[in-house]
């Protein structure tokens, strides 16, 4: 913690080098001192390598989050994840945290929700579908046969009901 010094072999990562690349070799050595970076500078490089990464990445969701179709999706989230998305657009910057929930709002509207419009009239009409009265286990039975005729040949995880 005190010296950043090997003590077996006196290695000093402050003035270590990349090696020399000669060919398909790398080259350590004295030869890697007179070819190599300084370790700052390394860091340095990969530094700006990062933030142009970071920079693209953020580009090519901000323009996937542009398209209409994904802005139509979009308003079929949750309203706190619709809530982050809207700010990550607004601000054309990722959050400094990547929560879970960020990224699980992004996975969800990127990969393509289909909306499906419940009218309170079909719905009365197929839970009365069998007369009434009905027990609760009879109109739960007709609501469900309802929900998965809505969602028929969609997969269930991307379908969002929408009331009018």
């Amino acid at each position: 913690d005190i010296s950043p010094v090997c003590p077996h072999c006196g290695f000093r990562p402050a003035v270590e080098t990349a090696p020399a690349v000669i060919g398909d070799a790398a080259v350590t050595g004295d030869a890697a001192v007179t070819g190599g970076a300084d370790a700052g500078a390394a860091l340095s490089r990969l530094d700006d390598e990062l933030d142009a990464l970071l920079a693209g990445w953020t580009r090519t969701l901000l323009a996937n989050l542009a398209d209409p179709a994904t802005r139509e999706n979009v308003a079929l989230l949750r309203p706190e994840r619709r809530e982050r998305i809207d700010a990550f657009v607004k601000q054309g910057a990722l959050p400094d945290l990547l929560d879970r929930d960020f990224i699980e709002a992004l996975r969800e509207v990127l990969s393509g929700l289909v909306k499906v419009v419940v009218k309170a009239g079909d719905v009365k009409t197929a839970l009365l579908d069998g007369g009434s009265p009905a027990s609760p286990a009879e109109m739960k039975q007709r609501f469900e046969r309802y929900l998965d005729g809505l969602a028929k040949g969609e997969e269930p995880d991307k379908v969002r009901l929408v009331l009018e």
